[in-house]
């Protein structure tokens, strides 16, 4: 039963300032520990490679249009393909406020659009 210890311990007394102090400090030092995470995640080459194929298998950048096989389109399809490109654009706008810099240079590794010396057509 973690899930109920964990809601009974974010419970706290707003009139008590020290409970507030205490909720306030827990979930700074939460936030500092996720943000060095994922900031470790993406100092390494594996790690900015493989967050790239979670984008990637989350179609985050990519419109979520989708038809079935006949070529009718096929909204139930495109819907679900909509809910993976959200989930992977949350992952990813999470990842640009802990690791921006890491997140640049993923996408210089891996993202076509944005290797150096290319230049895209619009």
């Amino acid at each position: 039963m973690a899930g109920a210890d964990e809601a009974a311990e974010q419970l706290v007394d707003a009139a008590d300032p020290v409970s507030v102090e205490k909720q306030r400090r827990r979930r700074r030092k939460t936030d500092n520990e996720a943000d060095l995470f994922w900031q470790g995640v993406f100092s390494t080459e594996i790690g900015r490679r493989e967050m790239w194929a979670i984008l990637q298998s989350g179609h985050a950048f990519e419109t979520p249009f989708m038809a079935s096989p006949g070529g009718f389109p096929d909204p139930n399809a495109a819907w679900h393909r909509a809910g993976e490109m959200a989930y992977a654009l949350r992952l990813y706008h999470s990842w640009m406020a802990a690791a921006p810099e890491g997140v640049t240079q993923m996408h210089q590794e891996h993202d076509d659009r944005m290797k150096r010396g290319s230049r895209r057509k619009v």
